[in-house]
């Protein structure tokens, strides 16, 4: 299988689009015009848009979700982003 370069950047957030479901924990999304397998920690379903924070590019592409919104305080517990591994 051949591997194509995509042009990210370490700490670069980005906008990425669920595809399509492929199973209870594995998703395509479109990212910078790229189709990539996801396994994200939370659901996911075909036409959410997403913002990421890249994290490692290799071995390889680790991805954060980023809550698009900041997520209502509830006490001192503030839940932390969820990881994409691709």
């Amino acid at each position: 299988m051949a591997m194509h370069r995509i042009p990210l950047r370490v700490g670069e957030i980005l906008s990425a689009s669920v595809r399509r479901k492929l199973s209870a924990s594995r998703v395509l999304i479109n990212l910078k015009g790229h189709t990539l397998v996801a396994e994200p920690e939370q659901d996911m379903s075909p036409g959410d848009e997403i913002l990421v924070q890249v994290l490692t590019i290799f071995p390889r592409i680790r991805l954060r979700f980023m809550p698009s919104f900041p997520p209502p305080a509830t006490g001192n517990h503030r839940q932390p982003p969820l990881d994409l591994h691709t």
